[in-house]
């Protein structure tokens, strides 16, 4: 008995090893119409000069499937259109753009990876409505996230590396990114001519090249960006000519320039933490903003002990004017001698970014510990010592 179990055992576990997935050569687009369902579960697809799939219709729905592009193809791999379409756990190697959505309303695409060859994006919207992406995870693309118009879109925890945009915005109005990832990119998130975009709880990070920005905000009217985590760029948030942007609550470190601004007016600067950075703000024509209780890296004094300083934090262009006729000055930012050039040629109050009331920065001591865990410290630095200078006489 023992040996028959035994047997059924092994038949069972070499089936499972030896199974193969298998791969699928497509002449031409597997066409999926209104409410049909697709699984290609153990299969992987290959695809040239033609889409893989086509979407089209009302409530299709298309999931685990894997396909890969032939080199040179610049045809989406997968085109969607219509209405309420689904697309889960859909993995993509490609040379073309890796999923296509135009003119749809409602499509979700959950747990949706690309990965390029930097000739083409990853997932692009265009001219759609309330689309909703969630857990894309992108490299290797132009653009991670590309949407042109449209609006009502929401994206959720997407992961985009080593393209040249992570997320680009172009014109669209009320998108909701939360939690995003996005590193190794040239500039994390470009928000060009947008209305009403809201980036929360993210990190954005690591951005290289030139440029390497975290975020660039232009021409972009009601932007939000709050509680995320800013670091290790050159520049951490840009903002060029772009009217009511809100930055509250966010982490900006480690980057050469935490925040920027030009031409960019009626901002909302608040509870940011900026210790860190090699210069933690610069500005030129930025007027009419609100700046209040960030934590900058600056000189304080909290007489009332409420947590602010009863010392203003004051910003001067001297130094983005600099920077803007030649970047190399950039290098000498925070140099005793562009300091001593930028107090001599202080601006008038109206042209600079103050904050009238920063928050202020204390490094506590706190033992946690028992009255043990002390003693027995306080034991072997004694020990220690006497050790030492024994060796020492000796």
């Amino acid at each position: 008995m023992k040996r028959l179990l035994i047997c059924i055992l092994f038949i069972c576990w070499g089936q499972h090893v030896n199974a193969e997935e298998e791969t699928i050569y497509l002449t031409e687009p597997i066409v999926i119409e209104s409410n049909e369902h697709f699984d290609g579960r153990g299969k992987t697809y290959t695809s040239c000069n033609h889409p893989a799939f086509i979407m089209r219709g009302t409530g299709a729905v298309l999931e685990n499937v894997s396909v890969r592009q032939c080199d040179g193809d610049q045809v989406p791999v997968v085109n969607v259109s219509g209405l309420g379409h689904q697309l889960f756990d859909v993995s993509i190697e490609s040379s073309g753009i890796g999923v296509l959505i135009e003119e749809s309303y409602g499509v979700r695409a959950i747990r949706v990876s690309v990965t390029g060859n930097m000739q083409a994006d990853g997932i692009v919207l265009v001219n759609s409505q309330a689309a909703e992406l969630i857990g894309a995870v992108v490299k290797r693309v132009r653009d991670g996230i590309y949407i042109e118009y449209g609006s009502q879109h929401t994206i959720v925890r997407p992961v985009i590396s080593h393209s040249r945009y992570g997320v680009h915005l172009m014109f669209p109005t009320d998108v909701v990114i939360s939690i995003p990832e996005l590193h190794h990119n040239v500039t994390g998130a470009m928000i060009m001519g947008t209305n009403q975009v809201l980036f929360k709880n993210g990190n954005v990070h690591d951005q290289v090249g030139g440029s390497a920005m975290g975020m660039m905000l232009y021409e972009a009217v009601d932007t939000t960006v709050e509680m995320t985590n800013v670091f290790g760029n050159h520049i951490g948030i840009y903002a060029e000519q772009s009217v009511g942007t809100i930055l509250q609550q966010n982490q900006v470190y480690g980057n050469d320039i935490g925040f920027q601004f030009k031409r960019a007016s009626g901002m909302t600067v608040l509870q940011n933490n900026l210790l860190g950075n090699r210069e933690a703000v610069t500005m030129v024509e930025s007027h009419e903003n609100i700046v209040r209780g960030n934590v900058w890296d600056g000189l304080t004094l909290d007489l009332d002990r409420d947590g602010f300083s009863e010392i203003p934090y004051r910003t001067d262009p001297y130094m983005f004017l600099l920077a803007d006729t030649s970047e190399a000055f950039e290098l000498l930012y925070g140099s005793p001698g562009l300091l001593l050039l930028q107090n001599i040629l202080k601006s008038p109050d109206e042209i600079t970014l103050t904050d009238p009331s920063p928050k202020t920065f204390s490094a506590t001591w706190r033992f946690e510990g028992s009255l043990w865990k002390l003693s027995s410290l306080l034991l072997l630095i004694i020990i220690w010592i006497i050790g030492r200078k024994r060796h020492e006489i000796v």
